[in-house]
């Protein structure tokens, strides 16, 4: 009977031979790891910015992760996994609708989890950047999280059009009830509250992480260069932001790897 292999099942089965005797001769499981927790936008053939990474790049770092023997978890996935070690988080904010079709069927031949943090008041409609950018709609976002694979963060609900202030352009009470408002809707869409904010942007300040706390966020994503250490608290949580300049060496390098 002949075995009919693809290179990315091939690669998901070696990286889990490379990965689980790590796991299974950990002694400590509190041990602390650095993190990678990349953060991602949109994905495009034909957009070339600071924000956005073709399919094919894409597609190519997801390989090389496999294949080196990284395991991609969600935020949750941080107070339950036995070891740590090699893990990375894959994040994507604002919600673009080219999740689906780039991103999400090589995240599924990997079984990596990722994190999409979505701008409220921009579900199922268009982002005005360079270009109009169509966006995820609730029926999306219901159909992703169907597959276990894929959790959802909060970038706010109508904050995001501060583009030189984020959230500290407000008042400690309007982002308040910014992040309430979220928080409804999405309960209302998804069944759940959500326990993640990306800051638009970057920006915050110690006031912005109190009132998060306040809406029911735990884990808080900022825009600052570094690794995640698990154990050393959630609420300003380092990214490696990638884009198009980072090809597969660069990428690599970006994750520490020489």
């Amino acid at each position: 009977m002949s075995l009919n292999m693809t290179r990315r099942f091939f690669l998901t089965a070696m990286a889990t031979v490379i990965v689980l005797p790590k796991n299974i001769f950990a002694k400590d499981s509190a041990r602390s790891f650095s993190i990678p927790v990349l953060l991602y936008h949109d994905i495009s053939f034909e957009i070339s910015d600071d924000y956005t990474i073709t399919p094919g790049l894409f597609a190519a770092q997801m390989e090389w992760l496999c294949s080196s023997g990284y395991k991609a978890i969600s935020f949750a996935d941080l107070d339950t996994e036995s070891s740590l070690e090699k893990a990375v988080i894959i994040t994507f904010d604002d919600g673009y609708a080219s999740f689906v079709n780039y991103a999400f069927p090589v995240l599924r031949s990997y079984a990596f989890k990722a994190t999409i943090n979505i701008i409220g008041q921009y579900v199922g409609s268009f982002l005005l950047d360079s270009v109009n950018r169509p966006m995820l709609s609730w029926d999306e976002y219901r159909y992703l999280t169907a597959s276990g694979l894929v959790s959802f963060g909060c970038h706010t609900d109508l904050l995001h059009v501060f583009r030189n202030q984020g959230a500290t352009g407000v008042s400690d009470d309007l982002l308040l009830e910014d992040l309430r408002r979220f928080q409804s809707i999405f309960k209302k869409e998804m069944g759940t509250s959500s326990e993640i904010i990306a800051w638009p942007y970057g920006f915050y300040n110690e006031h912005s992480i109190t009132v998060a706390r306040q809406a029911g966020f735990r884990f808080m994503l900022n825009s600052k260069k570094g690794f995640y250490r698990n154990g050393e608290g959630s609420t300003e949580i380092p990214r490696v932001n990638i884009g198009n300049k980072d090809q597969l060496f660069a990428f690599q390098s970006r994750l520490g790897v020489q």
